[in-house]
């Protein structure tokens, strides 16, 4: 697609001045909150890096809206940018294209995201915002559009039931939370996609996409007065609805009683994963256990699993865990690649290692090195617009204080061994572990 070379001067010049400048960390940030006319929440940081403003809508709209319609929050945002009541696909993309903008489209576990990049040049920016606010407003879901991406993504799932990451991932929150939304793919089943209509489509974006289910997220180089213009007109944008059906399915969140799970499948590694519940987002252990889980196996090659799995024993070139609070109770996962003949001994010594973390706790000196590690790299992480408006969308959506990213480093420090070692014991039970295998063979 040819771009007319102002234009292209434009977007180079903004690319030498990112090149060029040097990033400073912007993690004692004001986060500017305020309620737009139509009372829609709007969160803001002022970001002078580079030229650019970026736009992130959230909306209460995951997978855990699609009821017995597994994917259909996922394909619903697949295709919001395929047309409008004004405007067919191939319209959208080169207008956004010609005026430098991106925009994306995602679907979640709690939330979606509808979000815009674009340089702030006056004439580039109102035409990029423009074309953003129809999309939201008026999609319409061209039944031709429609039929061809439910193909592709029934497709991608076929194909994705070959491969053993994706089956091992899946099998562990499907095991793992059961009944409850966060056991289902976001992508959904071939069966779900089969049974989706575009009149399901078409009446979830008129139910979850709308106003009163939305929080405006905005990073960038404008003056906040030209930021209460943009969310006022992104805010009128939004539809609004008065469907009561827009709650999340509330499945209960119970321990698996079976413990062990094992899925056949011809591959010459056993993929493995590991893991439990343990906390909502905003919990006041979340500290304890974002130290906890890094010492364990969130810091790379110093943590206590690469160490043991791959350096001390070669069971597996990369082994990691996370802990990944969600709206309801997230997972703490273990995952690694091993050989087949290997899976049971690397099970075992994982869970020997689970158990004595728990029990003693780490030591005072990996407690000093993990929080300095976490502090010293905290900048990189909030160091571009990206970065920003990321952490800026879950203080937003999950109703962080706004001093979150002022207090990190703060709430970092703070941490002691007997904060992780009780948060550890709170959270961490060692019957609640259960432990997911797919390869061909079966270690249990």
């Amino acid at each position: 697609m040819l771009i007319n070379k102002k234009l292209y001067k434009f977007i180079i010049f903004s690319f030498f001045i990112l090149i060029f400048m040097i990033s400073k960390a912007e993690a004692n940030m004001e986060i500017k909150k305020f309620l737009t006319k139509n009372k829609v929440e709007v969160f803001y940081v002022n970001s002078s890096t580079i030229p650019m403003v970026d736009i992130q809508v959230i909306f209460d709209a995951g997978s855990n809206k699609d009821n017995k319609l597994n994917g259909l929050s996922n394909l619903t945002h697949g295709l919001i940018n395929e047309g409008t009541k004004n405007k067919k696909y191939d319209e959208i993309s080169y207008e956004l294209e010609s005026n430098g903008a991106i925009f994306s489209a995602s679907s979640y576990k709690d939330k979606s995201i509808i979000s815009l990049r674009s340089l702030t040049q006056e004439n580039y920016f109102k035409n990029s915002v423009k074309i953003f606010a129809e999309i939201l407003s008026s999609a319409n879901f061209p039944k031709e559009q429609f039929e061809i991406q439910k193909n592709q993504l029934i497709s991608f799932i076929k194909e994705g039931a070959t491969d053993p990451s994706d089956v091992s991932i899946n099998l562990f929150y499907k095991s793992l939370y059961g009944k409850h939304p966060y056991a289902n793919p976001n992508e959904g089943y071939v069966s779900s996609i089969e049974r989706i209509s575009r009149k399901d489509v078409m009446n979830f974006y008129n139910s979850y996409i709308i106003r009163q289910n939305a929080k405006i997220v905005i990073v960038g180089s404008l003056k906040f007065e030209e930021i209460k213009k943009l969310a006022e007109k992104i805010s009128i944008s939004l539809n609004s609805s008065t469907n009561k059906n827009n709650q999340v399915h509330k499945g209960e969140i119970q321990s698996p009683s079976k413990k062990s799970f094992f899925k056949k499948l011809n591959s010459e590694q056993s993929h493995i994963y590991i893991g439990q519940h343990t906390i909502k987002r905003g919990d006041n252990r979340n500290f304890p256990l974002y130290v906890a889980n890094y010492i364990f196996g969130g810091g790379g090659f110093s943590s206590k699993l690469m160490k043991e799995i791959r350096v001390k024993r070669g069971y597996a070139y990369s082994v990691y865990s996370y802990i990944y609070p969600l709206k309801s109770i997230g997972p703490m996962a273990i995952n690694l690649e091993t050989k087949n003949s290997q899976a049971k001994d690397a099970i075992n010594t994982i869970h020997e290692m689970l158990n004595q973390y728990i029990s003693k706790g780490p030591t005072k000196k990996e407690v000093e090195d993990a929080k300095n590690a976490i502090v010293n790299k905290f900048p990189l992480r909030v160091s571009s617009n990206k970065d920003i408006l990321n952490y800026i969308s879950m203080i937003a959506y999950y109703d962080l204080p706004l001093d979150y990213l002022v207090n990190f480093e703060k709430n970092i420090q703070s941490v002691t061994p007997k904060n992780i070692k009780d948060a550890l014991k709170e959270v961490l039970l060692d019957e609640n572990f259960i432990t997911v295998v797919v390869g061909n063979e079966n270690p249990f």
